[in-house]
C-alpha cells in the first residue's frame, strides 16, 4: 500500500520534479509524508532510494549528526565499496569500486548539481568543498559508470551533496571543535526569510591543525611541512514565485593552504576557490523545464614541488545546462538534456600556453513502468570535446598549437531494471557504459624535472583519447521488518578499456618522459551490508567488501586496493545521551615509491592491513546545546606509503538558535 501511494504522489508530484542540476525539491514534505528519506538525482522524479534505478546508499543528515566525522571522506568510508587514500593530514583521495590514484578522479562530485572537479589535474580537492556538515541534508553515494544520468567522468560512480533548502529549511547552528595535533574549527550558519517564499543562508567557517604524520621526516620532505588551514564562506539563496517557478542563487569562497603527497613527491600549496551558479525552473505546457549556469575560479598563487619547483596555476570553469522533464502517458516518463562546458587553464613551467577544453552534451532519459513491480530506466548520452592551446611555448616543445586542435567524442549508456520480486525483496540489474576524458594537463604539460629528479622534459600528448569504462551490477534488497532492518547483497563487474600513463622515448639527444594512453583493468567484486537505525535505542550495521582489481598490464600493482574491507557500527541513545562506536578493518595494499634517479625510479611497496575504532559520546543537556567528545583511529595506521594517520581526539560543543 505505501509503495501504490508513493507512486501515485510521485506521479501527481512530476511537474514539480527537476533534474540533477537543481536542487529545487521539497525533500521535507516527502520525508514527513512516508517517513523515509528521497531522491530526485538519477531520474529528476521523487523516488524512494530502495526504489532508485542506481545503487545508492544515502547518509542522512541524522546520520551526519551521529558520525563523529568531520569531514565527507570519512562519511563516505564507512559504505560498502569506498576506499580512502590519505596523503596527509585531513587530505585524503576517495575511490570507489576498486579504483583510486592521486590526480586521477573518477568519480562525479555535485553540491545541489554543480559539479565540483578541478579541470587541471582531473581531480576533487576535496578540502576545498564549500559546505559544512551541519548544512546538509543528505549525501547519495552511487556506484558504478553514470555517465548517461548524471555526466562525463562519472565512471566509478557519484556522491551528490544536497544541502537544506533556505526556504524550506532554516539551519541555524554555531560550531566549535578542539583536539590535539593543534586543531581548531569554528564554523556558523545563519538562515534568514527575506519575504514570503524567499530565503537565504549563510556560513563562514575556519578550520586548523598542525601539520602531522610525516613517515619519512628527512630534511628534503620535512622543507615542504605545512599546517593545513582552511577558511570558507557561503552564501545559499532561493525564492519560490508566484507562477510556480523558482530562482536560485549560489556563491562560496575558499582559501586552503595544506601539504600533499602523490607517489612519494612533496608538495606545498594554496587553493582558493570562488564559486557561483544561478538556477530557473518552472512548470510549463511542455514539462518541468529547468536551465542552470555555474562558474568557478580555482587559483593557486603558489605551489612549491619537489620534482617541479615553484610555480602557480589557473583554472577556469564555467558551465550551461538546461533539461526538460515530462510524461508521456502513465507510465512513460523522460527527460531531455543539454550540458556545454568550458575548462581554461595556465600554469606557467608545468603546462603549455593556455589549454582550453569545450565541451557539448545532449541527453535523453526514458523511464518505462512494465508493472506495478517492474520498472525500466534507459538512459544515453553524447558527449564531444573540443582541445585547444594558445600562446607560446618553449623552444624544446615537441608539440605545435596546431597539434592541439582534437576533439573526442563518445556514447555513454545506462540501462537498469528494478524489480519488486516480493514484498520485502527487491532485485536490480544494471549495464552501463561511462567515459573518462584525460585531464587537460594530461594533454599539454610541459616542463623538465629539478636535476635533483632526473631533470628529464616532460610531456603530455595532445593524441590522448576519451576511455570507455563498461560496469556490470546485480544487486538485491531484503527488508527485516521484525527487526526492522535492511540488507543488501550486490556483485559488480568493470572493465576499464585503457588508462593513462607514462613512457621514455628519445626526444632528440634526450630522454624524455610522455603521457601516453595504456592498457586497462578489470574489477570484480561483493558487497554485503546489514543496518538498522533508530533515534532512540540501538543502532547497528555492518558491511564487507571483496574486491580485485586486475590490469591488463602487470605493472606490480596487481590489487592495488584492499581485497577485503569490513564496517560496522554500534550505537545507543538514551534521553539526553548517545553513544556511538565506528570500526573498520581494511587488508593489505600496496602504494608507488619514486625516487629521484635517472630516468625516475618507481618502486611497488606493501602498505600492511590495519583496524580502526572510532568512539563517540554526547550530551544534550537542553535541546540547543550538544557537547560531543569523539576519537578517530584509537590505532594509527597507514593507508598510504608516505603519510600515518595518527589518533585524534576532539571536544566539540555545537548551538542550535
Amino acid at each position: 500500500m505505501k509503495r501504490m501511494l508513493f507512486a501515485a504522489v510521485s506521479l501527481f508530484s512530476l511537474p514539480l520534479a527537476v533534474s540533477v542540476s537543481a536542487q529545487e525539491f521539497d525533500y521535507g514534505n516527502y520525508e514527513a509524508l512516508f517517513g523515509e528519506p528521497v531522491t530526485v538525482s538519477a531520474t529528476g522524479k521523487p523516488e524512494r532510494v530502495a526504489d532508485s534505478p542506481v545503487l545508492m546508499d544515502l547518509i542522512t543528515a541524522e546520520d551526519i549528526r551521529r558520525s563523529g566525522a568531520r569531514d565527507i571522506p570519512t562519511l563516505v568510508h564507512r559504505l560498502a565499496g569506498v576506499d580512502l587514500a590519505h596523503s596527509a593530514a585531513g587530505v585524503a583521495d576517495v575511490g570507489i569500486g576498486g579504483y583510486i590514484q592521486p590526480l586521477v578522479s573518477r568519480v562525479m562530485v555535485l553540491i545541489n548539481g554543480r559539479q565540483v572537479y578541478f579541470d587541471a589535474f582531473g581531480d576533487v580537492f576535496w578540502t576545498t568543498l564549500p559546505v559544512e556538515l551541519e548544512e546538509i541534508r543528505q549525501i547519495e553515494v552511487i556506484r558504478g559508470p553514470q555517465s548517461a544520468l548524471y555526466g562525463f567522468n562519472a565512471v566509478d560512480g557519484v556522491i551528490n551533496i544536497v544541502t537544506f533548502d533556505p526556504v524550506d529549511d532554516p539551519i541555524d547552528a554555531a560550531r566549535v571543535r578542539v583536539g590535539n595535533h593543534g586543531r581548531r574549527d569554528e564554523a556558523a550558519t545563519t538562515t534568514q526569510r527575506l519575504a514570503d517564499g524567499v530565503g537565504v543562508r549563510m556560513t563562514a567557517a575556519n578550520d586548523h591543525v598542525d601539520d602531522y604524520g610525516m613517515v619519512s621526516k628527512v630534511p628534503v620532505n620535512t622543507a615542504y611541512s605545512k599546517d593545513p588551514n582552511r577558511r570558507s564562506v557561503s552564501f545559499d539563496a532561493a525564492a519560490k514565485l508566484s507562477d510556480a517557478s523558482r530562482l536560485s542563487l549560489e556563491a562560496s569562497h575558499t582559501d586552503v593552504s595544506q601539504r600533499q603527497i602523490y607517489s612519494n613527491l612533496f608538495f606545498d600549496l594554496r587553493i582558493k576557490t570562488e564559486a557561483v551558479k544561478g538556477g530557473y525552473s518552472a512548470d510549463t505546457g511542455i514539462g518541468r523545464l529547468s536551465a542552470t549556469a555555474s562558474y568557478s575560479d580555482v587559483d593557486m598563487p603558489w605551489v612549491q614541488a619537489q620534482p617541479f619547483g615553484a610555480f602557480h596555476l589557473n583554472d577556469r570553469t564555467a558551465e550551461l545546462q538546461a533539461s526538460d522533464l515530462f510524461k508521456l502517458g502513465a507510465d512513460d516518463s523522460f527527460r531531455v538534456g543539454l550540458d556545454g562546458r568550458q575548462g581554461k587553464i595556465d600554469a606557467p613551467g608545468v603546462l603549455s600556453g593556455t589549454l582550453t577544453g569545450n565541451l557539448a552534451a545532449g541527453s535523453l532519459m526514458w523511464e518505462h513502468q512494465l508493472s506495478s513491480e517492474l520498472s525500466t530506466v534507459n538512459a544515453v548520452r553524447y558527449d564531444y570535446f573540443k582541445l585547444g592551446r594558445s600562446g607560446s611555448s618553449p623552444a624544446y616543445d615537441i608539440f605545435t598549437n596546431a597539434d592541439f586542435d582534437r576533439s573526442n567524442q563518445g556514447v555513454s549508456v545506462n540501462s537498469s531494471l528494478l524489480d519488486q520480486v516480493a514484498e520485502d525483496d527487491k532485485l536490480r540489474l544494471s549495464f552501463s557504459r561511462g567515459l573518462k576524458l584525460p585531464s587537460l594537463a594530461n594533454f599539454g604539460e610541459l616542463g623538465r624535472y629539478q636535476a635533483s629528479y632526473s631533470g628529464l622534459y616532460f610531456f603530455g600528448n595532445p593524441d590522448l583519447r576519451a576511455s570507455a569504462v563498461y560496469g556490470y551490477q546485480a544487486g538485491w534488497d531484503h527488508q527485516f521488518r521484525d527487526l526492522g532492518a535492511t540488507a543488501r547483497m550486490t556483485v559488480f563487474h568493470d572493465m576499464t578499456m585503457s588508462h593513462i600513463g607514462t613512457v621514455y622515448k628519445q626526444v632528440g639527444n634526450s630522454l624524455a618522459q610522455l603521457i601516453e594512453m595504456t592498457t586497462g583493468s578489470v574489477t570484480n567484486g561483493l558487497e554485503l551490508g546489514l543496518e538498522h537505525k533508530a533515534r532512540e535505542g540501538w543502532n547497528w550495521g555492518g558491511n564487507y567488501t571483496y574486491q580485485r582489481l586486475h590490469e591488463h598490464h602487470d605493472w606490480g600493482l596487481r590489487n592495488a586496493t584492499p581485497v577485503n574491507k569490513l564496517n560496522a557500527n554500534i550505537g545507543y541513545g538514551w534521553g539526553e545521551w548517545e553513544a556511538d562506536l565506528y570500526g573498520s578493518y581494511t587488508s593489505a595494499t600496496k602504494g608507488m615509491l619514486i625516487t629521484s634517479t635517472v630516468p625516475l625510479r618507481s618502486q611497488v611497496v606493501e602498505i600492511k592491513g590495519f583496524t580502526t575504532l572510532s568512539p563517540r559520546i554526547a550530551w544534550r543537556p537542553i535541546e540547543p546545546l550538544s557537547i560531543e567528545l569523539t576519537a578517530e583511529n584509537l590505532w594509527p595506521y597507514q593507508d598510504t606509503v608516505p603519510q600515518k594517520m595518527e589518533t585524534s581526539y576532539y571536544l566539540t560543543v555545537k548551538v542550535s538558535y
